[in-house]
């Protein structure tokens, strides 16, 4: 996924963030104005899902909702990149008219399917 979206924005211009292990990455709560794309390091969420080198964190809820519902935590030292949701909105519309709704409305068909168990804070 990383490679898609470097090919979409303007990579190297995004702000890094480190965050140490056992500190939040996404608090519940939290707006989903960014999306954090973990170049390095690990993480989990509230049901022990793990995120690794490479991953995007939380992309569904965000796409979704306004705040994020489950908590990530860093489970060692992260390399994250934050994108701006209006910045992913602004790739994903250069795909076509259709495209950033579809993938909002996907997201948010997702979520709603996960299990009760992700949605116990």
């Amino acid at each position: 996924m990383i490679e898609l979206l470097k090919s979409m924005i303007e990579w190297d211009a995004q702000p890094r963030r480190t965050v140490e292990a056992g500190a939040p990455i996404i608090a519940s709560g939290e707006p989903t104005a960014l999306i954090f794309c973990l170049e390095t390091g690990t993480a989990t969420d509230k049901d022990g899902k793990a995120y690794g080198d490479g991953d995007l964190i939380g992309l569904c809820e965000a796409l979704a909702f306004d705040s994020y519902s489950s908590p990530v935590t860093a489970t060692g030292t992260c390399q994250l990149v934050a994108i701006r949701q209006d910045t992913l909105e602004a790739a994903l519309k250069r795909g076509g008219a259709l495209v950033w709704p579809l993938s909002r409305s996907i997201a948010s068909d997702l979520v709603r399917r996960r299990p009760a168990s992700w949605e116990a804070a």
